[in-house]
């Protein structure tokens, strides 16, 4: 049986209705109607998950008010029975709402994954760590079960059977033909001396042997040759039109083969995936910024790597591509002046990303996978859309990004965080042009 989210809240008394089940009811209601509606906008789930994850969200956010419009819409007289907003009954309903859609759309269950691995790792909460330890656990072993089916490389490729039916025999029956015996012996009869009613012989056996043989020898060799003529051409076959056939078969060889090249090409894919990593991680070379990561400042350098690994994998990636990837950032030396992997605080981080004429290609991304900022959401949000705020301050890092202005960050860290806004991003807006394609 699934789990309900919504009721784990209660048992640890992170929300208290006072025992009433009909209260509990308008949640879970709220909860399936926010569900249905996320299914509708996957692009939400970012910022439903930021909000959900984070205790100290503010109450006027923007999907705290739309969480509240819901709540209305089952329970009119909320606002009596709270002395604010109860923003910790809507961040429960909220992540059951999220749990119940990632269950039945694999493009929220990855944003979901991606964006509550970077959520958590900067909220305090201490009190539901085991809740949301086992919804990302549950979601993230579905993502991982649909992304290893399209990474793994099987070991025997099948190819079905040539798919063809060869056409209707054709018919060649036909009457065999005789010998009109009376007109041949008419003939030979003519051949054998002057008696024959048709050219006969002029001579006769006796009377002159040598004219007669002669003259015999002429009118049986084309009676004979006549017979054998006629009877050839009475056996000749009607012509057969073999294109029709022939052509068929061509098309369904083709299709045969574009099917075993396709089964080939699925089941090798996951292999020439992994070694095309392997190559990049080792060439340490950016596509996107035509230069070597280890020619660029390493924040970055960890962050073009994050963009260009991103390129290379699909939507469906497993967990362990974002441990790839701070594997690969660690291959790079430090900084000038720091030991090891150095940190920086986010607010400059973020700041460098808007302005730095090397991030320029992932500013272009960020713009197109994530809104202009309004309410908490992705930092891809502030990177992508410089234009419309001025210095990251605290209070807007705080408001927009969910982190704190003084938190410190590796290169590691930065990269593994931007990785996983792209994968999530990138996930909810291809979604719904599948699901258009699909109605």
């Amino acid at each position: 049986m699934e789990q309900e989210y919504l009721m784990k809240f209660l048992e640890i008394g992170a929300i208290d209705l006072k025992g009433d089940d009909t209260k509990l009811n308008k949640l879970r209601s709220t909860a399936n109607d926010l569900s249905a509606a996320l299914r509708e906008a996957p692009s939400k789930t970012a910022s439903f998950t930021m909000v959900a994850a984070d205790p100290n969200i503010p109450a006027a956010d923007p999907t705290v008010d739309e969480a509240m419009t819901f709540l209305r819409k089952q329970w009119e007289t909320v606002a009596n029975a709270f002395s604010g907003r109860p923003v910790g009954i809507l961040r429960a309903i909220l992540l059951d709402a999220i749990v119940q859609a990632a269950r039945s759309d694999d493009a929220i269950a990855v944003a979901f994954v991606n964006t509550a691995r970077n959520a958590l790792a900067h909220a305090e909460t201490s009190d539901e760590a085991e809740i949301w330890r086992e919804a990302v656990s549950e979601i993230e072993t579905k993502v991982d079960a649909r992304a290893e089916a399209e990474w793994a490389t099987p070991e025997m490729i099948t190819v079905d059977p040539l798919q063809y039916t060869p056409p209707a025999p054709v018919s060649t029956a036909s009457k065999a033909p005789t010998v009109d015996r009376s007109a041949l012996q008419a003939i030979v009869h003519s051949a054998a001396g002057p008696w024959g009613p048709n050219n006969p012989n002029r001579y006769q056996p006796h009377g002159n042997p040598q004219a007669w043989s002669q003259d015999f020898a002429d009118k049986m060799s084309v009676a004979i040759a006549d017979t054998l003529d006629g009877m050839a051409k009475k056996l000749a076959p009607a012509p057969i039109d073999l294109s029709g056939p022939l052509s068929t078969l061509a098309k369904a060889v083709t299709a045969h083969v574009d099917r075993a090249l396709a089964s080939f090409s699925g089941a090798t894919a996951g292999l020439e995936r992994r070694t095309n990593l392997l190559w990049w991680k080792e060439a340490l070379y950016s596509p996107s910024a035509h230069a070597s990561y280890l020619d660029l400042p390493p924040f970055e350098a960890s962050a073009l790597m994050a963009l260009d690994l991103h390129e290379q994998v699909p939507t469906y990636s497993p967990a362990s591509v974002s441990a790839f990837l701070r594997e690969a950032i660690r291959c790079l030396p430090p900084g000038e002046g720091e030991q090891d992997e150095g940190e920086r605080d986010v607010a400059s981080l973020v700041r460098d990303a808007r302005t730095a004429a090397v991030m320029q290609p992932f500013r272009v991304l960020a713009a197109r996978y994530a809104p202009v900022p309004v309410g908490r959401g992705p930092l891809l949000s502030l990177i992508g859309h410089p234009q419309n705020l001025g210095a990251v301050e605290a209070t807007t890092l705080r408001a927009l990004g969910g982190v704190e202005v003084s938190t410190k960050m590796t290169p590691s860290d930065w990269g593994t965080h931007l990785f996983r806004e792209l994968q999530s991003a990138r996930a909810t807006i291809e979604a719904p042009t599948k699901r258009a394609k699909k109605k």
